[in-house]
C-alpha cells in the first residue's frame, strides 16, 4: 500500500521533503545548542591543543604555580563548561588577569592569599549573578565589543606570529602589548631584545631570528588550515582543520627528529606540561587556600578587584561570542555569573588562577565547529587526561603549530570584511570601534574597552541630545511641548536650550500626559522655568506631569480676570452703542437682511466685521478651519442654504487668508490627528496645480500662492452645489467671490473671479433647463 497524501515525499516541497527525511534523531541534533558527539569531540581536541599552551603561559606569567593554570583550565573547561548556558564559550584562566593578580602576589605576600581571594571573588560573583546584576553588559555598545574582538584577533596575529617563526621568547597567552619579566621564557637562550621590550620589538626581533624548523612547521601547517577550510571542510565537517594542522606539524617535527636533525625543535619550541611522579605529588602541588587571610582586609580588596574584572571579561566575551554565533543564541548573562562564581569558588579551593570566559579558546572552538558545550568539557576532561597520563605525547606539540591555529583564529576575528562593514555604519560606529581597537592593543582589554566605551558615550550623549524625545509646536502665540514616552535626564540639556528660546509673550502648553517616563531632572527643569516664565510675560499650562499642577494660582487668577472682562467689555459696548444710537438694539430686534455671506477661516485674526468696517447684521457668517467649501458638509450647506434662500444674501465671500494654519498643516508631511481628513483636500489642490507651484522656490511665495489657488477652488466648489445652481438660473445671483486678507497689511486681495455658470462649469450644469430668455 502506498504512503497517505500527508506522508508523500513526492508531492511535499522542499522543507517538507527534509523533514520526512530527517530522523528524530537528526532532528534533535539540528536544534542549536544540541550535543553533537561528531562535531563536539574533534573541537574539544582543538581547543585542548591552544588551552595547554596557554594555561602555562599565564600562570608564568602571573607570577603563579605552573600547575595553577591547568587547574584553572580543567575547571573552566568541566565545571564551568556544565554550568554555563553558553553552548559555545570555553573558559579558563584569563591573560587580562595576569597584572591583578602578580599585583596580588606582591600585596598579599604569598600565593595562599591570593587563592583565597578568588575563592572570596567567586562568592562575590555568586551574589553578582542572584542580585542579576547581568543587565549592565548590555550597556556596553555594540560597536565596542565588535572592536574588542577585532582587537584580540589583531593581538594573536602579532603576539603569535613570533611563535609560529619559532621565536618563543615571550610566554604563550600573554595579550598585553608591553611585556613584563613574568612574561617571558626564561627557558629561552638565545638572542633577545635588550632594553624596554614590547610586542613590537619582539615582532621585530622574531623577523631576524627566526628557527627555520619552526617557521616552516608553522606555515605548513597555517597553509593546512586554508586549505582545510576552503577545500575539505565541507565534505569532512567533522574533522577540524585546526587539529589537522596539529597532527602534521607534529609529523614534520618528527620528521626532522630523523632526518634533518639541523632544523628539529628543541624543547623549548614545544609543548611543555610539568611532570608529576604520581598522583600523590600532583596532589600534593596544588597550593591550597590560606583561610586565616579571610581577617586581612586587603584579601576582600583584591578579591573584589578580581570579581568585578573577571565578571566584565566574561560578559563581554559571552556577549561577544553571541554576536559571531552562526546560531544566533543569546547568553542569559546572570546565569553565566553564577557559572563563572562557583568555577572560581572551586578554583580558589584548588589552587587555581581566576576563570574568565575566553575569547580566544572560544573562537578556536567555533572555528574548529563545536557545537555544543560538550566541547568545553571535553577539553577540560583531555587536560586531566594529559596531566596525569599524555605528558610525552602533548609535549611532541610544536608551539609554531599552535601559534598557526591562533593567527589563523585572529585572522577571522579582525577579517578586513569585518572592517569594511563597520564602515558602512557611519563615524559614530567605526570610531569607536577602531579606537577601542588600538586602546586594546596599545593597554589591555578591559582599559580598551573602558576608552572605546567613553568614546562611544560621547556619540550617545550626542545623538541623545538632538534626538527627537519632544516636539514644539508652534501655533502663533501658542506653542506646544510634547514630550516623547520616555524623557531622561539625557535631553536635559536640549530642553533648557529649547525653553530659553521661548519668546516673551508666548502662551506655552507642556503635555506630558503620553509619556510614560519622565526623569526628575526633566521635571524639576520644567518647575524652574515655569517660575522664571511669569517675570518674561511667558504664560505656562503643564499637563500629565508628575509632581506639577496644571497652573499657578497667579494663571487661575488670569483665566478668570480674562474670562470677567469679556463679560465688562460687552457692558462697555452696550454702552457706546445705546449712547450713539438709543434704539440700535431695538432696530437689530426686529430682523436682518445681509446682503453678504461670508465663509471664512477659524482663525481669530480674521474678523469679518472689522477689517470690512460693517455692523452687525450686514454680514451672514459662516466659519471653519482653512475656510473649506466641502460638499458633504451639512453644516455649511445648511448656512450657505438659508442664506441664499432665506436671506437672499446678494454675494457669497469665500476669505481665505495668508497664514493660514491649515494650509501650512496640509503641506507638511506630519500627522495632526482627526484634522488630516479634513486638510486632505488642501494636498488634492496642491497635487492638481504641481506644474505651476513647482516653478516657485520661495517657500513663503510657495505657500502664499497655495492660499490663492486653495481660495478659488473653495469658489468653484460653491457653484457645484444645487443652492447656487438654481439660485444663479432663477436670479443671476449670488455672485461668488474670492479674496484673501493679509494679516501683516490688514489688506484685503480681490482674486478677481470671473466665473461663467455656462461657460466655466458647462459640465456640471448639463442637468439644468436652460435659462429663461
Amino acid at each position: 500500500m502506498g504512503l497517505s497524501a500527508p506522508f508523500s515525499i513526492g508531492n511535499a516541497g522542499p522543507t517538507d521533503k527534509l523533514a520526512a527525511l530527517m530522523t528524530a534523531q537528526e532532528q534533535k541534533l539540528a536544534t542549536p545548542g544540541a550535543i553533537q558527539p561528531k562535531r563536539d569531540i574533534p573541537a574539544s581536541i582543538a581547543v585542548f591543543f591552544v588551552a595547554v599552551p596557554l594555561c602555562l603561559g599565564i600562570a608564568h606569567a602571573s607570577g603563579a604555580p605552573i600547575l595553577a593554570g591547568l587547574v584553572a583550565g580543567i575547571i573552566g573547561g568541566i565545571v564551568i563548561g556544565f554550568l554555563s548556558p553558553s553552548h559555545l564559550s570555553v573558559s579558563g584562566p584569563a591573560a587580562g588577569l595576569t597584572a591583578i593578580v602578580l599585583a596580588a602576589k606582591q600585596g598579599l605576600g604569598s600565593y595562599e592569599l591570593v587563592v583565597t581571594a578568588v575563592f572570596v571573588a567567586g562568592i562575590i560573583q555568586l551574589i553578582l549573578g542572584a542580585a542579576k546584576a547581568g543587565f549592565l553588559a548590555s550597556f556596553f555598545p555594540s560597536a565596542v565589543v565588535r572592536g574588542m574582538l577585532a582587537a584580540i584577533g589583531v593581538l594573536l596575529i602579532l603576539k603569535q606570529f613570533p611563535h609560529l617563526v619559532g621565536y618563543d621568547f615571550e610566554e604563550m597567552g600573554v595579550l598585553e602589548f608591553p611585556i613584563t619579566p613574568e612574561d617571558l621564557d626564561e627557558r629561552y637562550g638565545d638572542e633577545h631584545p635588550s632594553g624596554e621590550v614590547n610586542t613590537f620589538t619582539v615582532l621585530l626581533h622574531s623577523l631576524r631570528l627566526f628557527k627555520k624548523g619552526a617557521l616552516i612547521i608553522g606555515v605548513v601547517a597555517l597553509a593546512v588550515l586554508i586549505a582545510w577550510e576552503k577545500l575539505v571542510q565541507k565534505k569532512l565537517p567533522s574533522i577540524p582543520g585546526s587539529v589537522v594542522a596539529v597532527v602534521v606539524g607534529v609529523g614534520l617535527d618528527a620528521l626532522f627528529q630523523s632526518r634533518f636533525q639541523a632544523i628539529a625543535l628543541e624543547k623549548s619550541h614545544l609543548v611543555q606540561i610539568p611532570a608529576f611522579g604520581s598522583f600523590g605529588d600532583l596532589t600534593a602541588a596544588l597550593t591550597l587556600p590560606k583561610w586565616s587571610g579571610l581577617a586581612e582586609p586587603k584579601v576582600y580588596v583584591y578579591a573584589v578587584t578580581i570579581a568585578v574584572v573577571a565578571s566584565l571579561e566574561s560578559l563581554l566575551s559571552v556577549e561577544a561570542l553571541d554576536k559571531i554565533d552562526p546560531e544566533r543564541m543569546t547568553t542569559p548573562a546572570n546565569k553565566e555569573l553564577l557559572a563563572q562564581g562557583a568555577g572560581n569558588i572551586l578554583s580558589g579551593l584548588l589552587g587555581g588562577l581566576p576563570i574568565t570566559a575566553v575569547v580566544v579558546r572560544s573562537s578556536v572552538n567555533l572555528n574548529a565547529g563545536g557545537k555544543s558545550k560538550l566541547s568545553a568539557i571535553l577539553h577540560g576532561v583531555w587536560l586531566v587526561v594529559a596531566l596525569i597520563a599524555l605528558r610525552p605525547i602533548i609535549n611532541r606539540i610544536p608551539l609554531s603549530a599552535l601559534a598557526a591555529v591562533l593567527v589563523y583564529t585572529g585572522a577571522k576575528l579582525a577579517s578586513p570584511k569585518a572592517f569594511r562593514e563597520m564602515l558602512t555604519h557611519g563615524y559614530h560606529q567605526w570610531l569607536p570601534y577602531v579606537v577601542t581597537i588600538a586602546a586594546i592593543v596599545f593597554t589591555d582589554l578591559l582599559k580598551g574597552v573602558a576608552v572605546g566605551f567613553v568614546i562611544s558615550s560621547i556619540f550617545i550623549l550626542r545623538n541623545s541630545y538632538i534626538s527627537t524625545r519632544f516636539q514644539l509646536e508652534t501655533f502663533g502665540r501658542f506653542k506646544r511641548l510634547v514630550l516623547g514616552r520616555e524623557v531622561t535626564f539625557l535631553q536635559k540639556a536640549r530642553l533648557m536650550a529649547t525653553l530659553e528660546a521661548i519668546e516673551p509673550g508666548h502662551l506655552v502648553e507642556i503635555d506630558g500626559s503620553g509619556s510614560r517616563y519622565i526623569d526628575p531632572d526633566i521635571v524639576d527643569v520644567i518647575a524652574e522655568f515655569r517660575e522664571a516664565a511669569a517675570h518674561r510675560n511667558i504664560q505656562v499650562i503643564i499637563a500629565g506631569i508628575p509632581r506639577l499642577k496644571q497652573y499657578t494660582p497667579d494663571f487661575e487668577k488670569i483665566m478668570s480676570d480674562e474670562y470677567k472682562k469679556l463679560l465688562s467689555n460687552n457692558q462697555e459696548w452696550v454702552k457706546e452703542k445705546l449712547a450713539s444710537d438709543a434704539d440700535f438694539f431695538k432696530k437689530k430686534g426686529e430682523g436682518q437682511a445681509p446682503q453678504f455671506m461670508f465663509i471664512g477661516c477659524s482663525d481669530s485674526r480674521v474678523p469679518e466685521n472689522t477689517i470690512t468696517q460693517t455692523e452687525p447684521g450686514e454680514i451672514f457668517v459662516h466659519r471653519n478651519i482653512a475656510n473649506l467649501v466641502s460638499l458633504t458638509d451639512i453644516n455649511l450647506l445648511s448656512v450657505l442654504q438659508y442664506s441664499v434662500e432665506v436671506l437672499n444674501v446678494k454675494h457669497v465671500i469665500v476669505c481665505g487668508h495668508y497664514g493660514c494654519g491649515g494650509v501650512h498643516a496640509a503641506l507638511q508631511h506630519t500627522s495632526f490627528g482627526l484634522i488630516d481628513n479634513w486638510i486632505s483636500q488642501i494636498k488634492m489642490i496642491v497635487k492638481a496645480h504641481h506644474d505651476e507651484l513647482v516653478k516657485i522656490d520661495d517657500p513663503e511665495a510657495y505657500e502664499r500662492r497655495v492660499v490663492e489657488l486653495h481660495v478659488i477652488q473653495q469658489c468653484r466648489n460653491l457653484y457645484k452645489t444645487s443652492i447656487v445652481q438654481n439660485a444663479v438660473r432663477k436670479f443671476g445671483f449670488p455672485k461668488v467671490h474670492g479674496w484673501v486678507y493679509d494679516l501683516h497689511t490688514g489688506l484685503i486681495k480681490d482674486l478677481g473671479l470671473e466665473l461663467d455658470i455656462d461657460r466655466d462649469f458647462d459640465d456640471v450644469f448639463h442637468f439644468l433647463p436652460p435659462p429663461a430668455k
